[in-house]
């Protein structure tokens, strides 16, 4: 069976924000918590945002991502409002997404040795191939396609269908893989490509699709899983678009 072409999204898929800097900025702030916690609360937010669009709500309607991670862990305006002007500040010297896993690093080493070629197609800021490079993770990518440079965002499909284009694969020949249910699995559904929706925390435990914990167990779920299954498009056979 010819193996599918693997395309990842990057953010909370390959790379993550940095949280033991964040678990020690906040403790400069007499908040106590660790690095696990925090990343559980990024992926809840997540979680939030994507139940907001099925549900056609609005989330974070008056604040940011950062806001409201960190409004997770205190009461304080005036915490919050320093922690986001502090991290703000260290997002324009060195992204806080740059920073991965030892366990991604060796997964995607391992789906290299057993002939999977890779690209990433990111929702980014036009810094995901630098952050990729810095993580030690570009070297597995046939090529990187982020939204700021390329002018299109997940969902829209046409970031897929242009990724297809310049690997010259076809739709049924590849598998994208990312952990925002109404932006990956939306577009790549869009796209015709089968999606892996990557929920390590068990929010999305009663939504359709195929779901996986981390990269980590990709190469395990590629060899035992049915890829011929309707199961990979929730959009075209379970859900109604937002």
């Amino acid at each position: 069976m010819k193996k599918p072409y693997i395309l990842l999204d990057a953010g909370g898929t390959l790379v993550f924000p940095d949280v033991e800097w964040l678990s020690e900025l906040m403790k400069n702030y007499g908040i106590d918590v660790d690095g696990e916690s925090i990343l559980r609360r990024v992926y809840e937010i997540d979680y939030l945002i994507d139940k907001s669009l099925r549900e056609r709500k609005t989330f974070l309607e008056d604040g940011s991502l950062l806001e409201a991670l960190f409004r997770a862990f205190t009461d304080s305006d005036e915490k919050v409002k320093a922690l986001k002007m502090r991290t703000d500040e260290r997002d324009k010297i060195r992204n806080l997404w740059a920073y991965t896993f030892p366990w991604v690093i060796e997964s995607l080493e391992t789906l290299k040795a057993q002939g999977y070629s890779i690209s990433v197609i990111s929702n980014s800021d036009g810094r995901v191939a630098q952050v990729l490079a810095e993580t030690g993770l570009a070297k597995f990518m046939d090529k990187i396609y982020d939204s700021q440079i390329v002018g299109i965002e997940k969902p829209d499909a046409g970031i897929f269908r242009l990724a297809l284009k310049e690997l010259s694969i076809s739709p049924e020949d590849a598998i994208f893989i990312g952990d925002m249910f109404y932006t990956d699995v939306l577009g790549a559904n869009r796209a015709g490509i089968k999606a892996v929706h990557l929920d390590p925390f068990d929010f999305y435990k009663d939504w359709p699709g195929e779901r996986i914990k981390n990269v980590g167990v990709i190469p395990d779920f590629l060899k035992k899983t049915d890829l011929s299954s309707k199961s990979f498009f929730p959009f075209v056979y379970v859900l109604k678009e937002v």
